[in-house]
């Protein structure tokens, strides 16, 4: 991208390299403590389901508008053509009309009634031009028709493409739903298991370890493989960078809930918003989490880099270039969060940052 133009590009070996060091080290997380057979990873795999499923749901929506935006096109095509044709056929019967009052032998009649040679030779060449006009005008309206009737054609086609669109979109989203009340199943066990103030605490602890490791895995990856950038914009932008997405702050940078300290800002939002990158830079981490579930990790250069969990989707993937106020993820509540809204926190050198105070009033 242009944007990134003065930035020392990565090779595709190098994301790959990130992208293997990231995953051992996901699975790592994942195995601590026997997880693999836990309510966590039954988690895990409802949360990713339902995040693959609301991918694909955004996509089929998508080309839903698309197909629907062709079929208007095709209609808009359509109109002018018939109302053309029908212009025509009237004057062509008009003509068809006149041509038979002077007789079916014009020709023969005219050397019959006409005795000047001069005027016989005019009149035949009058009634060829006139022939050949309405010829020509005959073969363009037969044009005209199968025109009509591709245009047709065309039309059926898109309103069936748009019904098995819709068909399909249906049934993901009845998939969907099927999915989430497996989840809210499994949510319920996992109040359970963690309805003791202690067993909470042991949990959210574990939960910023694995944070704190990733990250440290993610900022020693980063340097190993060069991947380069600038924080100068990132820094002068400070109090002025936009919002990842909308909603009410429903808890700040540095509340505490069961001992823990929270180390970013949570935005209350419906399930399916966007969540938007707030500045230029590269995806280093695209996948679920412990304690943070579907989480996109932005790096901005610099020791800079931004997070952002509980998404129901993710729609980035590790390597990829994002600009400020593209589309990373949609809102959710993955990780064991039992409303939708957004995480978002600023990490600087692995050092935990205000949000607020980077973020543009409102």
């Amino acid at each position: 991208m242009p944007v990134f133009a003065a930035q020392e590009k990565a090779t595709e070996t190098q994301i790959t390299s990130l992208k293997k060091s990231i995953s051992e080290l996901v699975n790592t997380l994942g195995a601590l403590k026997g997880e693999r057979k836990s309510v966590q990873q039954k988690l895990r795999r409802s949360d990713k389901s339902i995040g693959e499923l609301a991918q694909e749901i955004l996509r089929l929506n998508k080309q839903l508008k698309g197909a629907e935006a062709r079929l208007k096109k095709l209609e808009r095509k359509k109109a002018p053509l018939l109302k053309s044709l029908k212009q025509e056929a009237i004057r062509l019967e008009e003509q068809l009309r006149q041509q038979y009052k002077t007789g079916t032998q014009p020709r023969l009649q005219l050397l019959l009634n006409q005795r000047d040679p001069e005027q016989v030779s005019r009149m035949l060449q009058y009634y060829d031009r006139i022939n050949q006009t309405l010829s020509q005008r005959l073969q363009n309206f037969r044009e005209g028709l199968i025109q009509l009737e591709q245009a047709e054609n065309d039309i059926r086609s898109a309103q069936q493409d748009i019904f098995d669109r819709r068909d399909l979109l249906k049934a993901r989203s009845d998939d969907l739903e099927l999915v989430r009340k497996e989840r809210r199943i499994v949510l319920s066990k996992l109040e359970k298991k963690l309805s003791s103030g202690s067993q909470q605490l042991k949990s959210l602890q574990a939960d910023q370890q694995r944070l704190e490791q990733l990250l440290t895995q993610i900022r020693s990856s980063i340097e190993k493989i060069s991947l380069g950038g600038n924080d100068r914009s990132f820094r002068e932008l400070k109090g002025r960078l936009p919002w990842p997405a909308k909603g009410s702050l429903s808890r700040r940078f540095g509340s505490k809930s069961s001992g823990i300290r929270f180390e970013g800002i949570l935005l209350s939002q419906r399930s399916g918003q966007p969540v938007k990158a707030i500045h230029h830079g590269r995806v280093v981490f695209s996948d679920w989490l412990r304690g943070y579930g579907l989480l996109t990790i932005v790096d901005h250069g610099g020791g800079y880099m931004s997070l952002y969990g509980h998404n129901e989707s993710l729609l980035r993937e590790v390597g990829e270039w994002v600009s400020g106020g593209d589309q990373l993820a949609t809102v959710g509540s993955s990780g064991g969060s039992t409303k939708p809204g957004l995480y978002f926190a600023l990490r600087y050198k692995g050092n935990s940052t205000d949000p607020l105070k980077w973020l543009a009033r409102r």
